[in-house]
């Protein structure tokens, strides 16, 4: 379980391995996201990179999976950036994002025989992939498949915690997205048939239920 502790070199790598890794995640984005190899958005992913891994480092430092941890934060930035921009969850993303949580939790796994964790992070995200799949073929007007999938690899990372993680972050995701729907109809700045980007909301809550049953 990490720690609140927060070592300075560690943390400066992982800094600075966000602000280089900016441009990389803008120019791999582009084809949904087509001004983001423009001077201020490549700038802006790389502020937001930075961002994102200090809070990671300075939460996750001294966890031994760690790398898993920050690989959630930069697919969350860029899966958040093109959901804002086009309403679209890549599935190459989508994969790339459980596929990293799933080597990286299976090499601590093996490195350090904890089995337990492993089995519970995959089965949380086929659990929720499959129910999640149900519920969009009897209510497609939901949520999108997008964003079910997206649900399902987010559910990798809270499993590795922990069931009840795995629920707090589905809980908080929807609450976080019902919230923004309604303070955006009751405003009236969408109609009512308006599109909202769910992308972010359900990231949020993930980060949510991490941080709540990590501290």
């Amino acid at each position: 379980m990490p720690t609140l502790s927060c070592p300075v070199p560690v943390v400066a790598v992982l800094v600075l391995a966000g602000i280089v890794v900016g441009p990389l995640l803008a120019w791999a984005v582009r084809p949904w996201v087509v001004c983001s190899t423009r001077p201020w958005p490549m700038a802006g992913f790389s502020a937001a990179d930075g961002a994102v891994t200090l809070a990671v480092g300075c939460r996750f430092a001294t966890d031994p999976v760690l790398a898993a941890w920050w690989w959630w934060a930069l697919c969350s930035v860029a899966l958040a950036w093109i959901d804002l921009s086009c309403h679209r969850l890549p599935r190459p993303w989508v994969i790339a994002l459980a596929a990293g949580g799933v080597v990286m939790f299976t090499i601590h796994a093996i490195t350090v025989s904890s089995p337990a964790a492993l089995l519970r992070s995959v089965s949380a995200g086929v659990l929720v992939l499959a129910v999640g799949s149900l519920a969009y073929w009897i209510a497609p007007g939901g949520l999108g498949y997008g964003d079910i999938t997206l649900l399902a690899a987010i559910s990798i990372y809270t499993g590795w915690i922990g069931w009840r993680t795995v629920l707090v972050g589905i809980a908080a995701a929807l609450l976080v997205l019902g919230i923004l729907a309604g303070l955006a109809w009751a405003t009236t700045l969408r109609a009512r048939t308006a599109r909202i980007a769910a992308g972010p909301c359900l990231i949020l809550g993930g980060w949510i239920a991490v941080l709540v049953h990590t501290s």
